[in-house]
C-alpha cells in the first residue's frame, strides 16, 4: 500500500468553537447588562446646516421628539449604542446557537476510534489518515537518529529522563518538558537550506553551535536523513511552505542543525523547535545566533508556531519559571 504523504491533521476545531462558544457568552453577558441600564426613547436624525440634529422621542414628547442640545450628546450616544447593542446581541445569539448545534453534532475522534478499533491484524496494514495521540507519540519518539558527540572532557550533565546534556539550562528546559509529558528529541538533526544570502555567513554559520555544512551535512544525517521527520509514512509537524521551493531552486547549500530540542505538541501532533542561547552577552556568539535565526526563518521557521527559543547572559542566567509560563503558553 502507497504511504499516504502528508496526513490528514490533527482535528482542533472543537476547542477553537468551545472558546469562541464561550466568548459570545461573555460578550452577550456584557450587553445584556449595559442594555438593562441603557436610556429609553427613539433617536431622531434629522439633516441641519450641513451637519445633524438630534431628538429623542418619548411617549410625552410625540413622534419627532424634544431636541437634543450640544452639551448633552451624550444622550444621543448612548441611544445610539443602545440601538446597536440591541442589534449585534440578536446576532450574537444566533452565532451561539448555531455553533452550540455543531459542537453537539461534532465528533472529532471518529477517524481516531475507526482505526483503534480495526483488528490488530488488520491495523498492522492500514496507515490512517489520524494516529490516536498515544501511537502517534509512541511512532514519534521511536524514530532513531544520531546526534552531537560530546567532548570527552566535558561535563557530564544528565536529565531527569537519563540522558546527557551540555548545560544546566538544558537539564531546567529538558525537565520541564519532561514534567508537562512533552515528548521531545534532543539535538535532532534537521536538514535545512542556507540562501545565498548567507553563504558569505556560511563558514562562521558552520562554526556556530550546532551546524554542519555541504557535506559533513550529508556525511552525518544517517539513516534518519535529518530532517524529514516521517511518522509510519505520514508527514509530522508540517511547517510552512513558504520559502524552501524558492532556495531549492537557487540551488541553495544544505545544512543540517541540531536544535536544542525538537518537541511535539501532542493536541496538535506538530512539532516545534526549542533554541537555546546561552552567551548573548559574547559579541561574536550573537553574530552566530543572528545567522541560525535568519536561516531557520528562510526554511519555514515561525517564532511562536513552530519555534521558541530562550536566552541567558552571564548576569542574567535562565530563570525556570518563565520555562514554565512558556510552556502554558505553547501546549
Amino acid at each position: 500500500m502507497e504511504n499516504v504523504k502528508e496526513h490528514l491533521p490533527k482535528d482542533c476545531v472543537l476547542p477553537l468553537l468551545r472558546g469562541r462558544i464561550a466568548d459570545l457568552s461573555a460578550v452577550e453577558a456584557a450587553l445584556s447588562k449595559r442594555l438593562s441600564r441603557a436610556p429609553a426613547g427613539v433617536l431622531n436624525v434629522s439633516p441641519h446646516r450641513g451637519g445633524f440634529q438630534y431628538f429623542r422621542a418619548t411617549a410625552k414628547t410625540g413622534r419627532k421628539g424634544e431636541y437634543i442640545p450640544e452639551e448633552k450628546m451624550s444622550l444621543a450616544a448612548a441611544i445610539a449604542q443602545r440601538d446597536y447593542d440591541a442589534k449585534i446581541l440578536t446576532e450574537i445569539q444566533r452565532l451561539r446557537w448555531v455553533l452550540e448545534k455543531c459542537v453537539e453534532k461534532y465528533d472529532v475522534s471518529i477517524a481516531e476510534n475507526l482505526y483503534a478499533q480495526l483488528h490488530p491484524a488488520r491495523r498492522s496494514l492500514v496507515t490512517p489518515l489520524v494516529y490516536p495521540d498515544e501511537d502517534f507519540v509512541e511512532r514519534w519518539s521511536a524514530v532513531m537518529y544520531a546526534g552531537r558527540d560530546f567532548d570527552a572532557e566535558g561535563p557530564v550533565l544528565m536529565t531527569a529522563r537519563g540522558e546527557r546534556v551540555r548545560s544546566k539550562s538544558e537539564i531546567i528546559i529538558a525537565d520541564a518538558l519532561f514534567r508537562r509529558g512533552i515528548p521531545y528529541r534532543y539535538e535532532y538533526p534537521h536538514e535545512l537550506l542556507l540562501a545565498g544570502a548567507c553563504d558569505a555567513g556560511a563558514h562562521e554559520l558552520g562554526a556556530a553551535r550546532g551546524v554542519e555544512t555541504s557535506h559533513a551535512a550529508r556525511d552525518n544525517a544517517g539513516g534518519a536523513r535529518a530532517g524529514r521527520r516521517d511518522v509510519g509514512g505520514v508527514h509530522a509537524g508540517r511547517r510552512g511552505a513558504g520559502g524552501r521551493g524558492d532556495l531549492r531552486a537557487r540551488g541553495c547549500k544544505r545544512v543540517v542543525v541540531y536544535p536544542d530540542f525538537t518537541c511535539l505538541n501532542v493536541r496538535t501532533h506538530q512539532e516545534f523547535v526549542w533554541e537555546h542561547f546561552g552567551m548573548i552577552d559574547v559579541p561574536e556568539y550573537c553574530q552566530n545566533m543572528a545567522s541560525k535565526m535568519e536561516m531557520y526563518l528562510q526554511n519555514g521557521f515561525c517564532m511562536g508556531k513552530n519555534f521558541v527559543m530562550t536566552t541567558e547572559t552571564h548576569d542574567r542566567p535562565l530563570n525556570s519559571m518563565m520555562v514554565e509560563k512558556m510552556l502554558e503558553q505553547l501546549v
